[in-house]
């Protein structure tokens, strides 16, 4: 929400796609009420790009982060698995997965003057990251976001940033 300027930057970078819009709520990023289906999306510039937007399912009601990173080693794989499962409408509809590469290095060095919450973000399960992703890798079947787009609708919606930001 603080960053969509970033957005016609990209445009002039060239970027044809981006996948950096939650839509949830949380303390440092996301857009709860944002679509949570492929569209595209319109900056202030009038510029154009397609928005796949980070993999969210459905929990008690509630839009839940299932797209990777620290939800992916924060819940219990089986849970993961499910709500993965879930988004794709199980396996009909494509969805983002992301990892960062220092999540699979349980040997990083760590900064213990970061408060707790910070440390327990970054460091919870990094020892089992490899692992759930070799599972999740025989689980699932995955692409390229390109072949995703093309499985697309091709009907989809036009939201502008500043709907965006009037959701924000």
């Amino acid at each position: 929400r603080d960053s969509l300027w970033a957005l016609d930057i990209l445009v002039e970078c060239g970027f044809k796609w981006d996948s950096s819009i939650f839509p949830v709520h949380h303390d440092k990023y996301g857009i709860p009420g944002s679509p949570s289906t492929p569209y595209t999306l319109k900056t202030d510039k009038g510029a154009t790009l397609q928005e796949f937007p980070l993999t969210t399912a459905r929990l008690f009601g509630m839009p839940v982060p299932a797209a990777g990173g620290g939800y992916f080693r924060q819940f219990p794989y089986p849970l993961f698995r499910h709500l993965f499962a879930q988004a794709s409408g199980f396996g009909v509809r494509p969805q983002i997965f992301y990892l960062h590469p220092w999540e699979v290095d349980p040997g990083q060095p760590r900064f213990n003057n970061a408060s707790w919450l910070s440390r327990f973000r970054h460091y919870t399960n990094l020892d089992k990251c490899e692992e759930r992703l070799e599972r999740l890798l025989q689980d699932f079947r995955f692409g390229t976001v390109s072949d995703s787009f093309a499985a697309c609708p091709t009907d989809q919606p036009v939201v502008s940033t500043r709907q965006m930001l009037a959701l924000a």
